[in-house]
Order: C-alpha cells, then sequence, then structure tokens
C-alpha cells in the first residue's frame, strides 16, 4: 500500500474526535515494555523496536505463530455463548446423534459431486495462498479445498474429523490475493478452534437437510436459537484469525467492505470502493447502538435467525479487538501456547 493510502487509512481509522490509544507492548527478546501506538502499530508494525535491545517488537509478515491456542484469540462472546448452549436441554442428545449419523463420507461425496478439488495440478495458486494462512497461523493439519460455482461471495469449512475449505467462485472474481489469505485464514480459524462439529449441527439444523430427517422437528426453541447465536459468535473468534493469518489490517477491512458491498464490474464503472466511509460508517453505528438500548435490542433481534452477525458489526468487534483487546501482544509474541511447545 503507498504511503500516502496508508496514511489515509490512518485517518479514517482514527480520526480527530477518536483518536489511536496508546499500549505497553513487552520485547519477547529481553523483556523491556515499550510504549506503541495502535495506530502505527496495527499499519506499520515494522517501524517499531525494542527500546533497550533494538529488536523487532512484532512478528514479521510470514513469521509463524508458533504453538498458539486458538483460546489466545478466542472471542468472548464466543466462548460465553458456547457455554450457554451446551447448557441447554436437549443439546448433549443432539451432539451423540450427530457424531453417530453424519459421517465423512457423506459430506466428502457431496463436494466431489459439485465442487472442484483443488490440489497441485488444479489451482495450485489457491493452494499456495491456502498454505501461506495455514503457515502464519501454525496450523499442521492441511484441509482439502475445493471450488464451487456461484455468483455469491462465500466461503466454508465443513466436516466434523477430516475438514474440508469450500470457496465459492465469486471470492476469486472479486477479492485479491491479499483478501484471499484473510479468507483462507477465517475458515482455518474455524479448524484450529475446533467449531467444525458444531458448525456442522448449526448448517443441518437451519437448512433441515434430509442428513438430519425428522429430529429437526423435535428441536426446541431455546436449543435452535443457542446454536445460532453460538453460530455468530464464532465468526467473531475467524475474524480475529483472519487478521492473524492475513497480516494486514486493510486486507480484513477491505474484505469486509467487499462482502458487504461486493466488487463487481458494474460498481468499478460507477464508482471507487472506498474503505475510509465504510469505517465512518461502523463508527456511527457504534455509537447509534450505544446510545440507545432499543436500537442495541432491534439489532440483536434481527440477527436471531441468522447464522452470521451482520458485516459492520463484525469490523466493529475486529477494531475493539485491534485497539483494546490482545492483538498486538499476539503480534509481539506474547501468547498461551501448546503444551507440546
Amino acid at each position: 500500500m503507498a504511503e500516502s493510502a496508508q496514511h489515509d487509512l490512518e485517518k479514517a481509522l482514527w480520526p480527530a474526535d477518536h483518536p489511536s490509544p496508546s499500549r505497553i507492548i513487552t520485547c519477547r527478546s529481553c523483556g523491556r515494555k515499550n510504549r506503541v501506538r495502535v495506530s502505527v502499530a496495527a499499519l506499520y508494525p515494522e517501524k517499531y523496536r525494542c527500546g533497550s535491545c533494538d529488536h523487532l517488537l512484532f512478528l514479521g509478515v510470514d513469521e509463524p505463530l508458533t504453538g498458539i491456542v486458538s483460546s489466545a484469540y478466542e472471542h468472548e462472546l464466543d466462548r460465553k455463548s458456547l457455554a450457554t448452549l451446551k447448557a441447554v436441554p436437549g443439546f448433549p442428545a443432539l451432539v451423540k446423534w450427530v457424531i453417530a449419523n453424519v459421517g465423512e463420507r457423506t459430506l466428502r461425496i457431496q463436494q466431489m459431486s459439485s465442487s472442484i478439488r483443488c490440489n497441485d495440478s488444479q489451482f495450485p495458486e489457491l493452494l499456495r495462498l491456502l498454505d501461506l494462512a495455514r503457515q502464519r497461523l501454525d496450523i499442521h493439519d492441511t484441509p482439502v479445498l475445493y471450488l464451487s460455482e456461484s455468483p455469491r461471495m462465500n466461503a466454508a469449512t465443513a466436516g466434523v474429523e477430516n475438514a474440508a475449505i469450500i470457496v465459492w467462485s465469486a471470492i476469486l472474481d472479486q477479492l485479491d490475493d491479499g483478501e484471499l489469505v484473510s479468507i483462507f485464514a477465517h475458515e482455518l480459524g474455524h479448524l484450529h478452534a475446533n467449531h467444525l462439529l458444531y458448525k456442522t449441527m448449526a448448517r443441518l439444523v437451519v437448512e433441515g437437510t434430509g442428513l438430519l430427517g425428522g429430529y429437526v422437528r423435535f428441536l426446541t426453541i431455546p436449543l435452535r436459537k443457542a446454536l445460532l447465536l453460538w453460530d455468530r459468535c464464532s465468526e467473531l473468534t475467524a475474524d480475529r484469525a483472519a487478521l492473524l493469518g492475513s497480516r494486514s489490517l486493510e486486507a480484513s477491512l477491505t474484505t469486509f467492505l467487499k462482502l458487504a458491498g461486493g466488487n463487481r464490474p458494474g460498481i468499478a464503472r460507477r464508482t471507487t470502493l472506498r474503505l475510509e466511509p465504510f469505517i465512518e460508517q461502523a463508527r456511527e453505528l457504534a455509537e447509534i447502538e450505544a446510545s440507545s438500548w432499543l436500537d442495541n435490542a432491534l439489532a440483536t433481534l434481527m440477527t436471531l435467525d441468522l447464522t452470521h452477525p451482520y458485516i459492520v458489526w463484525r469490523l466493529m468487534h475486529l477494531l475493539e479487538w485491534v485497539e483494546q483487546g490482545n492483538y498486538l501482544d499476539i503480534m509481539a509474541g506474547n501468547y498461551a501456547r501448546s503444551l507440546d511447545d
């Protein structure tokens, strides 16, 4: 990104009435505490060196997050909503049913029958971008990648034990490589955080597929609502993985922009998609919801039957994590690691 464009993005993210906060970051080399400005650290991490040992404070763009555990970046709403879901009567029975009846074979045949499997001889470029995200997140298992035809931009991770990532062809038309890495990292985040079993359950409940059969009719309303609530909240965890895997706040934000409005030729002929007004829109929405309990309640009610939160809401949560959460700590190498590491 050109320096002037970076400066415009910085001003849009942290305008005069919403100045960039400062944070204390511990050097992973010598342990000294360094004060950094969030705007600079998030957009130009290579500019910060430790004031004591002169080592770079933040990981390089392709330096893996060695041994990171998903709980290090798990969204608190994901954690709380899953605890609520597990407490709903009927949930343990549904888990047992899905494990016993939804086999990997059925899901694999479904994808092989309707999509293109990507490998070294078919779309190796996509595999390269997937591997880039996987290596940055230090995920050792490589899911099978499928490409499916659709005019709608979307991607999904399927499976219970053997994961598969499916990307819809419209994504290739409308996103650049950096944004595709963000998409892949988002899906890998679902895999890393062990979302696949519950995601499969949510998809079967919402779509009411024949795989689930008559069991759908007996699902209680509280179970369905709790499952969908967790499904939405799990996306916030995966959005954080998208940022950690893309290593580009701009790529993560422009992905949201294009998912919200598209990036088709008709748009390019008439206007230029700009990230700055979209961020202003997100800030305005945050102020509206914060100032009115009614607006906040309406926003909640509008998403009750959805599997994903609204795009602008997701952007707001990601920016909040960058400003106030542990994103910069993770990028400085300070995060919880698996016992193996």
